[in-house]
């Protein structure tokens, strides 16, 4: 069969309009494998195939950054919807005893930084208690949503200080995801805790947005109050 008749004339013209292959073979069933082994030694489709590879880049760009564009704007939508959520709900529960003491540990020994996680790391259980009563009854989140992790002291017994917690915050050992050996550096006579400290966090950029939203919102209010 002579490649005229088998389309070789035809795939050339398209191809030197400047087709892909896959173009090509949409266009005239002529595999890709096989215009492949036409054109791939040809000076002139190395050319073609390079001002394709450009064209293509330069749309993938264009779409990469208008969806940065979309992701931001979602995101800022969603973050302010939060926020507004959050000043709606701080009249509602600024009068909850609850509701301030959890503000008021977590502006002193929460985590700050970073939007995905409420955390609070303390070696108070009765503190990291308050913390968790919090979570549990303001912000509405499952027990089996919370992970904790310790940091003990090397001189200290592992498992008695992770039963320990385990027991005081009647969490199970399974939601305790990592325990971390401290080497001490206290001096001699210096009095260290006999249980190291306890981390609690849950993962929610939502919870984290509000409870910083809370805070700020409880210091607006009472940073002008005269005593």
């Amino acid at each position: 069969m002579s490649r005229k008749r088998d389309g070789y004339d035809e795939a050339e013209r398209l191809r030197r309009a400047g087709k892909s292959y896959s173009e090509i073979e949409s266009e005239l069933g002529i595999s890709k494998s096989t215009l492949s082994g036409w054109f791939t030694n040809k000076s002139w489709s190395v050319s073609v195939k390079a001002s394709l590879n450009d064209k293509y880049s330069s749309k993938n760009r264009e779409r990469i950054i208008l969806m940065n564009k979309s992701r931001a704007l979602k995101k800022i939508e969603r973050d302010n919807k939060y926020l507004l959520e959050a000043d709606l709900e701080y009249k509602k529960m600024k009068h909850n005893p609850l509701f301030i003491a959890g503000l008021m540990i977590y502006w002193g020994e929460g985590e700050k930084y970073g939007t995905g996680r409420i955390a609070i790391i303390n070696t108070d259980a009765k503190m990291i208690k308050i913390m968790i009563n919090f979570i549990l009854s303001i912000f509405k989140i499952p027990k089996n949503k919370i992970r904790a992790g310790l940091f003990i002291y090397e001189d200290l017994d592992v498992i008695s200080v992770q039963n320990y917690w385990t027991k005081v915050l009647d969490l199970p050992s399974n939601q305790f995801i990592k325990t971390h050996i401290l080497f001490s550096k206290t001096r001699p006579g210096k009095k260290k805790s006999a249980y190291g400290m306890c981390n609690i966090y849950v993962c929610s950029t939502e919870l984290k947005l509000k409870i910083m939203r809370w805070i700020e919102l409880f210091t607006l209010e009472y940073s002008r109050k005269l005593v």
